[in-house]
């Protein structure tokens, strides 16, 4: 099968477009056709082995990198209920040390626990677009932020993949979202749903007066120490990535009411049916900056490298 891969770690230039062995899904195992997947920042620091990316995948070469998938059930394994043959379904590849294929490929075995079916309602580059950033925002928000109906969130981040799609989630949840992004991109979270839209370049978070529930902080530029002022009793801080601030944040809550954390995000079947259901009763729209074919696949990660990226990019295989 075709598939973009490296023989080593190293740059985007070291990819090559090459002829690899058709994975043989295990019995708990689907084989799925690739029909798009999208592109997400593990994949550079997975390449690049470095800022964690050797924890993200396994150090197998040929490195075929991509998590994110949407596709067609062409092989299932014994124990792989309840996916048949020719369900389009979606999902993504779990980010760990024991991940050793990729989905910059034409086909790709995941585990029958970590796909769901496609939405109708969407595309097979929407969806794959959305299989990593929608389930991390669902996760930070009802998992780990413990978001519930009518209270207040504010998203530090609102504009790119994660931050996108977190706006829209916390509000099927029932929340009143608040969302901060560059003046350039306000109209563009505003679109997405978000009560309030806060340039964070006028107004920074240190600046606000308001208070929250939950405070997501997507962009992970800021820390619990700068945003204790801005949550309520019982209110969360919830980041994206580890880091010392976060550490003092996990200390400075041992003995207070509001909490401190941060999401690893896993592929969780459930989530992906219940992203699927949003897509169909259209309360999430998709959130797709651009769209490549595999073969411009170096070119569309050197798009994601230069930032200003509004949504997720979208890989067609």
């Amino acid at each position: 099968m075709r598939a973009y891969a490296s023989d080593k770690f190293g740059e985007i230039s070291d990819l090559r477009l090459q002829d690899v062995p058709k994975p043989v899904p295990t019995a708990d195992q689907i084989l799925v056709e690739v029909r798009a997947a999208a592109v997400n920042p593990a994949d550079l620091k997975v390449l690049g082995h470095k800022d964690g990316g050797r924890f993200l995948h396994a150090a197998s070469f040929p490195l075929i990198l991509g998590y994110d998938f949407s596709g067609v059930v062409r092989e299932v394994g014994a124990a792989s209920a309840p996916h048949a043959v020719g369900d389009e379904v979606y999902g993504f590849l779990p980010y760990a040390r024991t991940t050793r294929g990729g989905t910059y490929a034409e086909f790709v075995a995941v585990g029958a626990a970590a796909a769901a079916k496609k939405s109708a309602a969407v595309t097979h580059e929407q969806a794959a677009a959305a299989a990593t950033a929608a389930t991390t925002a669902l996760q930070a928000l009802r998992d780990k932020g413990r978001l519930a109906a009518g209270q207040r969130v504010l998203v530090n981040g609102g504009s790119g993949g994660v931050g996108g799609f977190a706006v829209q989630i916390a509000k099927a949840l029932g929340a009143t979202v608040s969302a901060t992004c560059s003046a350039g991109k306000m109209a563009h979270v505003t679109e997405s749903g978000a009560d309030q839209v806060i340039d964070y370049k006028a107004t920074p978070l240190g600046a606000l007066t308001e208070t929250f529930d939950l405070v997501l902080d997507v962009a992970s530029t800021s820390s619990y120490g700068t945003c204790a002022h801005l949550l309520n009793p019982g209110g969360a801080y919830v980041t994206l990535m580890p880091s010392v601030g976060l550490v003092f944040g996990l200390m400075r809550t041992l003995f207070s009411s509001r909490r401190c954390g941060f999401v690893m995000v896993k592929p969780v079947a459930a989530d992906f049916a219940q992203i699927s259901t949003w897509f169909d009763e259209g309360k999430l729209r998709p959130q797709v900056d651009s769209t490549f074919p595999l073969a411009d696949l170096p070119r569309a990660l050197e798009h994601l490298h230069s930032g200003g990226v509004r949504g997720k990019i979208a890989i067609t295989i």
